[in-house]
């Protein structure tokens, strides 16, 4: 039986991560006002997740679980919240946000930009689901709008390679697992 586990264990631990997807051109703003496009984003790992400040619950979880991945990842990986509020999530916005969940801006930094753009972006290349409610009749700021609670994990080269779902009982192990294995990749 162990022998099968560790037999598991190192061929899983060897496979590389498929392809999912790529990056196309983009361009948003961080929180500080800065432009960031995919022209930016080469030559580090990246893990991106959705999040809107107003959420008081499931983006609240989201942006805690990115806090604890922040204080386990090495060095060269950046990490990225992608707003799914834009017309609300302006920079100044946005970096409060930040600093209240504790973002190092040098590793954790947000996104915003026009609203077309940030969804294109987060359907089209990091392939979460975003959108507005369809049926805003709720006054909960939670369902404003609808969106992923996923991690995604992006190589060097601007691949997709992986997407944890924030709810599985160890996603931030799992997306640390899969940030390790993209740097050790040639």
């Amino acid at each position: 039986m162990v022998a099968v586990v560790v037999g598991y264990w190192l061929s899983s631990s060897v496979e590389p991560l498929p392809i999912l997807g790529r990056l196309h051109d983009f361009t948003l703003t961080n929180q500080v006002g800065a432009p960031v496009t995919r022209i930016s984003l080469a030559n580090r790992v990246h893990v991106f997740n959705v999040i809107f400040s107003r959420c008081p619950t499931q983006c609240h979880i989201l942006s805690q679980q990115m806090a604890r991945v922040q204080r386990g990842i090495p060095r060269g990986v950046a990490l990225w919240s992608l707003t799914a509020d834009p017309e609300h999530d302006t920079p100044p916005v946005l970096a409060r946000y930040g600093a209240g969940h504790g973002a190092n801006p040098a590793v954790w930094q947000f996104l915003t930009g026009p609203k077309r753009e940030v969804y294109r972006f987060a359907s089209a290349d990091l392939l979460f689901s975003v959108m507005e409610n369809p049926n805003p009749q709720s006054t909960r700021l939670d369902e404003l709008f609808i969106h992923s609670a996923d991690f995604v994990v992006v190589d060097r080269l601007g691949r997709l390679r992986a997407v944890v779902h924030g709810e599985e009982p160890h996603a931030e192990k799992m997306v640390l697992q899969h940030v390790r294995k993209l740097l050790r990749e040639r």
